[in-house]
């Protein structure tokens, strides 16, 4: 038993019970991208490539097929079949880099951003609608507590990927 178990004997069940609801929010917002994708003939793939482009353009930090291959877990030939996809649909650029012609950038288009805010838009919507009876500290705490569960579950996931 930790300290803070210790300190409240509630703190085990409320552990509990916010781990099933974040399993139960994964699931649903799993189902959510599944039926979007499918509404909109897009793989989950392709959502899941085109969120992380938007995280790495919202960083600063430069999008090779190598670094989403890595992000999605994905084979190279994998990979070069879902670029070759969203390049077709008009969902993703090329780019050589400037200064080492060898290197591809991949960035995408307008096309994307607006089938994404067109399919998570209500999503969105919905989620600041229940966000908006929360004070400022209320959702900062909450903040906190994703980032720590994030953190949480990337660690996990080393761990197995680690340890077989």
């Amino acid at each position: 038993m930790n300290e803070a178990e210790a300190n409240n004997p509630d703190h085990g069940e409320l552990s509990e019970q916010l781990l099933r609801l974040l399993q139960e929010f994964t699931v649903q917002t799993d189902h959510f991208v599944e039926e979007v994708s499918h509404h909109n003939g897009l793989h989950r793939t392709d959502l899941n490539a085109l969120a992380h482009l938007a995280k790495m353009a919202r960083s600063g930090e430069a999008a090779t097929p190598g670094k989403l291959g890595q992000a999605l877990n994905l084979s190279s030939p994998a990979t070069t079949a879902l670029i070759d996809r969203l390049t077709r649909a008009g969902h993703l650029e090329r780019h050589r880099d400037a200064a080492d012609r060898r290197q591809v950038h991949l960035r995408s288009t307008e096309k994307a951003q607006g089938t994404g805010r067109a399919l998570f838009g209500p999503l969105a919507k919905h989620l600041s609608r229940a966000m908006a009876g929360y004070t400022d500290e209320e959702l900062q705490l909450v903040a906190r507590f994703i980032i720590d569960m994030t953190t949480a579950t990337e660690t996990a996931k080393s761990a197995v990927v680690r340890h077989g």
